[in-house]
């Protein structure tokens, strides 16, 4: 499980801290044309699935501030 927060978007460039397991260290990650730029790894497990995450939010007109997800 991830909790995305402070979820922002601009043209060609997505952004979000997140919480693995929902708590504390904190990561973040920017995506911009599709490659991540900028990274603060907080868990090596949950960065390939928040790196996923917001590619698909990406795709949304107006994405959501704040988003929990899981995987199995």
């Amino acid at each position: 499980m991830v909790i995305l927060k402070n979820i922002k978007k601009t043209n060609n460039m997505i952004s979000a801290d997140y919480y693995p397991e929902g708590k504390e260290p904190k990561g973040f990650m920017r995506i911009e044309d599709g490659k991540v730029t900028e990274h603060e790894n907080a868990s090596s497990f949950a960065a390939p699935h928040v790196r996923n995450e917001l590619k698909r939010l990406a795709k949304m007109e107006n994405p959501p501030t704040e988003k929990t997800f899981l995987w199995y």
